[in-house]
């Protein structure tokens, strides 16, 4: 992961520069930043009549924006039910612990601007759990993405065919094998494993804090015990950082023909995720309706275990109210109630802009890449 990314101790850049060792005890993160730029804008004091705000990014800011949205704790999100510092919406501020809001002349302070990320045409994303798309048979990665490279090139494909064999792959762990030859397949900023060469404290600090605030996170005795790590398997963690992150307005923009071969799929070429961006965009995608599929089944369970079908409600917007649902996730309630009454499910939004390359002009102002900001 450290070749295709400028680091000062978390910023993400472009390709091929390198650590300036000077800066290297920097702790201002550029994630950090937007959330400042974000709840500034939030703040209904300053913006009292702003609806929506809309974050995008494309190639390497399209890897800032995933990777921003998916690990910053703003409260701007909507989506925070445990920690209420820092909001001057008409809500709490810091040390403000009585439940008097701050802004009295905002009738309806509580209510934040939408806010939508849209990523396009990124090169890589951090992938939520330790599974990829893989071969079935655990045949040599190398070879099945050359072929299919191959074949890429001497075929030409609609916008709604899919690029990705889906029918030779499957989502699974990689071999051990298969681990020898990309052992950081699943460090960030591939995967959200601690990466001590690529050290990245607002993400890991952020997801710390995050799954601190789960309900599961209980002593037997049912006293609180969120310092201890060790009471929140690393299934049941990745599952709290996937259904905050689904909850979550995000729309991936992939080129038709952004298909160049960026190499096969071994660790110099991002890890396990698929020989070109517009690829690597489907299979992410498929990821996220597999984990939101095994989400939503979960949530059914418990369901059926409580027998109780009235523990979450979305508010204004798709906006959670109430989102715990028995001993599940703090998130859980919310990712649920949105889901339709027929079981349908969908995990965010990807379009494929018909006829563009890897290019930002074109993507951004074609009418899918407008819809994509956009739409309602």
């Amino acid at each position: 992961p450290i070749v295709n990314n400028y680091n000062n101790n978390n910023n993400e850049g472009g390709e091929g520069n390198d650590i300036d060792p000077a800066m290297s005890s920097a702790t201002i993160s550029s994630y950090g930043v937007m959330d400042v730029l974000l709840e500034t804008l939030c703040n209904r004091v300053h913006y009292p009549n702003l609806e929506r705000i809309v974050v995008v990014g494309h190639s390497a800011g399209g890897q800032f924006v995933h990777r921003w949205g998916l690990s910053s704790n703003s409260w701007c999100f909507g989506d925070d039910t445990h920690d209420n510092t820092n909001k001057n919406n008409g809500a709490k501020t810091e040390g403000d612990n009585d439940g008097d809001v701050d802004n009295a002349d905002d009738e309806d302070g509580a209510t934040l601007p939408s806010v939508r990320l849209v990523a396009a045409n990124p090169r890589s994303y951090a992938y939520l759990d330790e599974r990829r798309y893989l071969p079935k048979h655990a045949a040599n990665v190398g070879a099945i993405t050359e072929a299919h490279s191959k074949q890429n090139k001497e075929e030409e494909e609609e916008s709604n065919t899919a690029l990705s064999p889906f029918d030779e792959l499957e989502y699974r762990p990689p071999t051990p094998s298969e681990k020898d030859e990309c052992q950081a397949y699943n460090r960030y900023c591939w995967g959200l494993e601690d990466n001590p060469d690529l050290p990245a404290p607002y993400v890991t600090g952020n997801i710390d804090r995050l799954l601190s605030t789960d309900p599961r996170r209980r002593r037997d005795d049912g006293e609180d015990d969120r310092d201890d790590g060790d009471n929140l398997d690393a299934k049941n963690a990745d599952e709290v950082l996937f259904l905050r992150y689904a909850s979550r307005d995000v729309v991936y923009l992939s080129g038709e023909r952004d298909t160049k071969a960026l190499g096969n799929q071994l660790c110099h070429e991002d890890g396990y995720q698929g020989p070109s961006r517009r690829e690597r965009s489907e299979r992410f995608y498929a990821s996220l309706q597999v984990l939101g599929e095994e989400a939503l089944e979960s949530c059914r369970s418990r369901r059926d275990d409580d027998g109780d079908d009235d523990d979450a409600t979305v508010g204004k917007g798709g906006k959670v109210e109430d989102l715990v649902v028995g001993e599940g996730s703090a998130y859980e309630g919310g990712f649920c109630a949105r889901q339709g009454e027929d079981g349908a499910m969908r995990v965010h939004g990807r379009i494929v802009v018909k006829d563009v390359g890897h290019d930002h002009a074109l993507i951004f102002q074609s009418a899918e890449g407008q819809e994509g900001m956009f739409s309602n």
